[in-house]
């Protein structure tokens, strides 16, 4: 992104702390360090929901200043494909986890955005947030006997994933975020909204997200690892 949008760099390192703390949360959960029942808390489930929601939508604003959205979408996807295979290697299975949601959804906008941004201004984020409601309700009350829909948020009985961000509703969050971009595309190059700036420690690693992501958990695991061993 050229001329960078200061504060959305702060949001997204934000995020990324606290994708940091949820994931070590986990580990001591993993290590037997906090109890099994933690995972049921209803703050644990708040945080979930807001990072990921936060990622996709935030990624939908990104869609509107990026150079190439497909190049984006074969990184991010290629990354998750990553992230697919290690999972299934430490026994923790993600069956299409955020990374290769957001890859879709890049590589769908790069091909469809013209279509999507046919919707009326004034109408779009209303109907995505009620398309998003809608389809997150049936997404997650709605049980089929086909196995290999889960992608489009339709999920068979016994589906188990530790990271699950299926197609729909989520995609709707992504129009989201990308009717806000076009929104903060069109404003003034010098007004608030462009040029309120973040903490440095807030936009170095919202300028590095993916790098991030795709290292935080082997160093947070590893360090867990060796603290069983000497602290046993």
């Amino acid at each position: 992104m050229s001329d960078r949008i200061r504060w959305l760099d702060g949001w997204r390192g934000l995020v990324c702390w606290l994708m940091i703390g949820y994931h070590l949360f986990f580990d001591c959960i993993l290590f037997g360090w906090l109890p099994q029942s933690a995972t049921q808390w209803w703050p644990v489930f708040a945080l979930q929901r807001f990072i990921a929601l936060s990622f996709i939508f935030l990624a939908g604003v990104s869609a509107r200043f990026t150079h190439s959205n497909l190049r984006r979408g074969v990184i991010t996807l290629a990354a998750g494909v990553v992230v697919v295979v290690a999972s299934y290697v430490v026994g923790a299975p993600i069956r299409y986890g955020i990374l290769q949601f957001l890859g879709c959804a890049m590589l769908f906008w790069h091909f469809f955005a013209r279509y999507v941004d046919r919707v009326p201004d004034r109408l779009a984020p209303w109907l995505w947030a009620a398309l998003y409601l809608g389809t997150r309700i049936i997404s997650y009350t709605t049980f089929v006997d086909v196995k290999w829909l889960y992608p489009l948020g339709l999920r068979a009985y016994g589906f188990q994933s530790f990271d699950w961000v299926p197609f729909f509703p989520n995609i709707f969050m992504f129009f989201l975020g990308a009717w806000f971009g076009k929104k903060l595309l069109a404003s003034p190059a010098d007004s608030r909204l462009r040029t309120a700036r973040a903490p440095r420690w807030l936009a170095w690693p919202g300028r590095r997200t993916l790098v991030i992501y795709m290292l935080h958990q082997p160093v947070l695991y590893g360090a867990c690892w060796l603290a069983s061993r000497f602290f046993a």
